[in-house]
């Protein structure tokens, strides 16, 4: 405006939001794995509140708007299955024993693995399925990326450091997919304080 012509002009620095550098030239950063158009397998772990039913139901909405129908979508925990009430047509075991829920967990992969189809699956808060199939098969990640159909691993987590449990577990079982997010839920941070602060011993 007129009345602001004296204002002197100040330069906008972006430099945190647009980096110049492409990812691949980043020291210690790799580039994203792009696994657009293939079979995937989308698994939410993790602690209970952090966002994992939250997140997936926005993937699968997200897919449906794509008219993704291929895509199943499945419940694992014995106890609490969730992502149901929002998708009625979400497979799951119809037993709460853990073994068989296992043993249920194997066959959906086998069937993903030999008609090269997709799932999202929604394991629950604490629950040990994915943890004791990797057991029996140490090679799962690489037994499905070799298949054709990729393993991604999602881990949602609070600023709790107890929410860091269920990755280290994993990763000692060896279930180590190149396709792996860390995700940092801001919405369950305390919103009186700074959000940099309330995951940076996260971070570390």
């Amino acid at each position: 405006q007129d009345g602001e012509a004296d204002l002197p002009e100040i330069a906008l620095d972006v430099s945190h939001i647009a980096p110049d550098r492409n990812a691949d030239t980043i020291p210690g950063r790799t580039a994203s794995l792009d696994l657009s158009g293939k079979p995937k397998v989308t698994m939410a772990v993790g602690q209970g509140g952090v966002g994992k039913t939250t997140l997936l139901r926005w993937i699968c909405e997200r897919a449906l708007m794509r008219n993704d129908s291929d895509l199943i979508l499945a419940t694992v925990d014995p106890i609490n299955r969730e992502l149901a009430h929002y998708f009625p047509t979400a497979a799951a075991p119809k037993s709460q024993d853990p073994g068989q829920v296992s043993a249920w967990l194997e066959r959906l992969l086998t069937r993903l693995m030999e008609t090269q189809g997709s799932a999202a699956i929604d394991f629950g808060g604490g629950d040990v399925t994915l943890g004791r199939l990797v057991g029996q098969i140490p090679d799962l990640a690489p037994m499905l990326e070799q298949a054709g159909v990729y393993p991604v691993a999602l881990y949602p987590r609070s600023p709790r450091i107890t929410d860091l449990t269920p990755l280290v577990a994993m990763e000692k079982a060896g279930f180590q997919p190149q396709a792996t997010a860390l995700i940092l839920n801001e919405g369950r941070a305390d919103p009186t304080r700074d959000r940099e602060q309330e995951f940076a011993q996260m971070r570390r």
